[in-house]
This record gives C-alpha cells, structure tokens and sequence, in this order.
C-alpha cells in the first residue's frame, strides 16, 4: 500500500510528506503456507474513505518529485488527480488500480500486466512502464530483464519499483536508469517473506553496480 512506497523513500533518505487515509481504515490480511513461506491468497478489509478536497493541496512548488500511490479506494478523485498534475512542474510517478488514468497527464505511469489487460485509458503526454513479474519491466517495447532469484513472497514487491523508480528518475534525470535499479531493487524484495522494505545495504548494492560508486 501507500505506506510501503513511504517507507521505501525514506530507505532512500528523502524527506516526504505522506498524505493518506487513517491506517486503521484498511486491513490486508495475508494467508502465508508456512512451509513453503509463500503467500496463498489476501484479503483486503474495509470500505471506501472521503476524497481529499482539491482545496487541501499544498504548495507543489517546494517538492522535487510527486508520487501517487492510489489502491483506489476513494481517497484521490480524478480531479484531485488531476489539478495536481497540472499545477506542478516537478516529475509525477503514478502506481494507480484505476481504469480510467486519463487523470495524470505528464506523467510517468507503473502498470501490470494484468491491469494493461483491463485496457485503461490515458491522457497526453505519459510515459507507461509495464512490470511483468518475474520478467521485469517493459518501456517503449523494450525489455529490462530481471536477474533470476528464488522467489518467496511478490508482496511489497511493486511498491519497492515504484519507490526506486520515482527517486533515482528524479535525481539522474533518466527514466531507463531508474527502470534498471527498479527491476534490480524489486527483484531484492522477493527474495524475503512479508512486505519487505528495502534496506540502505540494499540500496548501496545496487546503486554501486550501477554507477560504480563507493560507499563512504
């Protein structure tokens, strides 16, 4: 949920302000075979909550980057959506169960198979990035493989690709880098039973395969 892209970005140091829907609204309850340490099946619990009034966005201009992380459970209405969108000059990165995401203009949009399958609808300009599991990612019909791992548990896993891809987009200013350590950072977070969060070693990990850094 959108509290896991939250502590995703704070793994990488950036200072957020999350704005969201009380935590005792919606219960996800995990069915996990304890032998195999897979997840089953999960139930999601509770109802739909009050949309934010347009009237509570704040002032856009002091953010580096705006990431929607939207489970569509009422919380962002398409004009909410929207007005921010169009009110911003910073990067969007959007992660959204919605069909229609004709709300996020300028935007940069993660989306599954699954959910592309659905055909949702767009508006003009967007970058979409389609994650296939297993198989990594897709942009612009090009593929960014996954490094094969022993998967235990997929939950958390796009949170952790929607986290890395919104900040290291925002600070190299490439959209392909970013694709890359998302898939290599997601891929991470299968490997570990429950909702995992990643870790600064993990970060470091990949950030010094990529840009052959040093950890100080």
């Amino acid at each position: 949920m959108a509290g896991n892209v939250y502590h995703n970005l704070l793994s990488f140091g950036c200072e957020v302000d999350f704005i969201s829907n009380d935590e005792g609204d919606f219960i996800k309850r995990r069915f996990v075979d304890s032998r195999l340490s897979q997840q089953l099946l999960r139930e999601d619990i509770g109802h739909g909550v009050e949309s934010l009034p347009i009237s509570s966005i704040p002032d856009l201009s002091k953010y580096d980057a705006i990431v929607f992380s939207d489970y569509a459970k009422g919380l962002i209405s398409w004009d909410f959506a929207n007005k921010v969108c169009r009110q911003t000059k910073s990067p969007i990165f959007v992660d959204s169960k919605q069909i229609d995401l004709s709300c996020y203009p300028n935007s940069v949009i993660k989306i599954n198979q699954k959910e592309i399958d659905q055909g949702p609808c767009f508006a003009q300009p967007y970058e979409l990035i389609i994650t296939k599991a297993k198989d990594g990612a897709v942009w612009r019909d090009r593929e960014y493989k996954a490094p094969p791992v022993s998967v235990y548990d997929v939950s958390g896993a796009g949170d952790v690709f929607h986290a890395t891809l919104s900040v290291i987009t925002t600070v190299t200013g490439n959209l392909e880098t970013g694709i890359k350590c998302a898939v290599k950072l997601a891929t991470k977070s299968v490997e570990h039973v429950g909702t995992y969060c990643i870790t600064r070693e993990d970060i470091m990990e990949v950030l010094s395969e990529s840009f052959e850094l040093s950890e100080a």
